[in-house]
């Protein structure tokens, strides 16, 4: 953090004194030699003498700094990848791991559908589709099957889209969004989207879990087909928002 701060204030001030990026970082000037030493060793801060014999020092700009330390990362993990092949598949199999925060959440859908080379089953909202969308029609054009159970009325369509009919029931129920995205028969990410702005949500290979949530979005594509072609009969039978066929606890409704 202190390697942030200095770096951020002498781009604002350089040419400048340790003292003088201290002070306008807001950084003790206890710690201050310490940090431009560690940053002049690395190459972030160039470090020259005034007329005067005082040091003055210069940071790296930020173009440059990003292309650092993405080059270094690259080569890092191209230096890890070998090490970790050696590591046999499957040891987390069996784990199912939390995701705390949207980010998490969009970032595990997203290399989850990445990653998918058959087949990707998911049940969403349009705001989830929003940040999505790029990355399932990357993977219509690698020829994955998709399967989208859309929860309010699809204005695009993606694969073999579905209208889910009951949203708006489902979200006072539930008192929020939910999402389901099953890729190869071989790993979720479920999230719920809650209207208090909490997120939850779950990543895992685990078989048992894969296939829970891959039946729930199938099955809601059956009911979606069936509502479809069915459409008033059913509503005669089951009532408006099929209230009838939801109540799971009277067999005879």
């Amino acid at each position: 953090m202190n390697e942030a701060k200095a770096y951020l204030a002498l781009l604002q001030c350089q040419p400048a004194s340790a003292y003088e990026i201290a002070k306008t970082a807001g950084l003790p000037t206890s710690k201050i030699y310490e940090t431009v030493a560690r940053l002049s060793g690395r190459g972030i801060f160039q470090v020259n003498q005034d007329p005067s014999g005082h040091q003055q020092y210069f940071a790296m700009e930020p173009k440059d700094l990003m292309a650092s330390i993405r080059n270094r990362t690259i080569d890092d993990t191209e230096q890890l990848l070998p090490e970790l092949e050696k590591i046999p598949d499957g040891s987390q199999d069996n784990l199912i791991w939390p995701l705390l925060d949207l980010a998490q959440v969009r970032s595990r859908t997203v290399e989850l559908i990445q990653h998918a080379t058959k087949a990707i089953l998911i049940s969403l909202w349009p705001e989830e589709l929003t940040w999505c969308e790029r990355a399932l029609r990357d993977a219509t054009e690698r020829d994955v099957q998709i399967a989208l159970v859309h929860f309010g009325f699809p204005e695009i369509q993606i694969g073999a889209t579905y209208h889910h009919p009951v949203e708006k029931t489902l979200y006072a129920e539930k008192g929020g969004r939910g999402l389901t995205a099953v890729a190869d028969s071989s790993e979720v990410v479920i999230a719920n989207f809650k209207a208090n702005g909490k997120v939850d949500g779950a990543w895992s290979r685990n078989e048992s879990f894969v296939t829970v949530a891959e039946d729930y979005v199938k099955h809601d594509v059956y009911i979606t087909k069936v509502t479809r072609f069915l459409g008033p009969e059913v509503v005669e039978r089951f009532g408006e928002d099929y209230a009838r066929l939801r109540n799971v606890f009277d067999s005879e409704a």
